[in-house]
């Protein structure tokens, strides 16, 4: 059931990071939207092309990893919803066209939250599982950076490659650890 995880895993899933997080936003670029609107159409694309990424890459990793795109998905859209509808976070409240990067830290911080706390579902099982709930947040907050940086070049390719793979190289890190520690023994039930 568990394969060998080291520095090809983490290879592997910085790459399955940066393609999943490009190839379905850069369908999208020519939209007619503002800048706030691509953004956050871009995250609902990235979700669906990160997660399928990683469910692929940790196939037969452990059990129930089937379940990681469903709960990736859900993670991911409470975070978009609650980022979306709180107006001192939400990008559609911003008079700028690309909002402060304060307010993209934060409300990506939120979104990796969310999904972190989904994913952890399937990662609690591992004595090193908690780390994944502040490498989630911490690495997509983080990712940020790279977004931010490709919009302001306008170009969609560099935002999602650079944000798939500071994501990627800092998820993968947290991930290769967690594989690695051993998982914890079910408590005993009493009769």
């Amino acid at each position: 059931m568990s394969k060998k995880v080291g520095r090809s895993f983490w290879v592997l899933w910085l790459v399955a990071n940066v393609i999943g997080g490009m190839l379905l936003p850069l369908i999208v670029w020519q939209e007619p939207y503002n800048v706030q609107s691509r953004i956050f159409l871009n995250e609902i694309l990235q979700s669906i092309g990160i997660s399928i990424a990683q469910s692929l890459v940790l196939r037969d990793r452990f059990v129930k990893e089937n379940w990681w795109f469903p709960l990736t998905i859900i993670g991911w859209g409470v975070g978009l919803t609650i980022v979306y509808f709180v107006p001192a976070l939400s990008l559609r409240f911003q008079k700028q066209d690309l909002p402060p990067l304060t307010i993209l830290l934060a409300d990506f911080a939120i979104i990796g939250l969310m999904a972190g706390i989904c994913q952890w579902q399937l990662l609690r099982r591992f004595r090193a599982g908690g780390l994944w709930l502040f490498a989630s947040a911490i690495a997509l907050s983080v990712s940020t950076l790279g977004l931010y940086l490709g919009y302001k070049l306008n170009s969609l390719a560099l935002a999602s490659c650079l944000q798939g793979a500071i994501y990627g190289a800092i998820t993968g890190l947290a991930m290769v650890r967690i594989l690695r520690s051993p998982k914890l023994l079910p408590k005993p039930k009493l009769r």
